[in-house]
């Protein structure tokens, strides 16, 4: 959707949720991986991880509704193996928070990674990197 002035209007938003690190090395991979799910997609996409690392998913979501305007749905996907605590219930917590705050966004949360192939090959392919 455009609006007047013909700049594209993101009605969906993606929020990539990882736990956050103090590594440099560990924040440029991640923005790297935010960048590659941008170009997968017509939504903006941005990055937030658990408090205390910067920036938060609360401060996140909350730039994304300020400069977006007119966003209904706002998707967030972790980029985390498994479900453990933060998956079952400190990620909820934040987001049902923002629900009740913006109760015409609709918010959803996407399952972890879990046990996917891809993964498998990835294994391998680091394996094969050791030889």
């Amino acid at each position: 959707m455009f609006n007047l002035k013909g700049a594209y209007v993101y009605m969906e938003a993606i929020v990539v949720i990882v736990h956050g690190s103090k590594s440099e090395k560990a924040k440029a991979e991640f923005e790297a991986i935010v960048r590659m799910v941008q170009e997968k997609t017509e939504a903006v996409v941005k990055g937030a991880c658990l408090e205390p690392h910067v920036p938060g998913i609360s401060e996140t979501i909350e730039t994304l509704i300020l400069e977006n305007p007119e966003l209904k749905k706002i998707k967030a996907v972790p980029l985390f193996l498994f479900e453990g605590v933060h998956i079952k219930k400190d990620i909820p917590e934040i987001l049902e928070r923002k629900k009740e705050k913006y109760p015409e966004i609709d918010f959803k949360f996407a399952k972890p990674i879990g046990a996917e192939p891809l993964l498998a090959d990835i294994l391998i392919k680091r394996l094969k990197e050791l030889f």
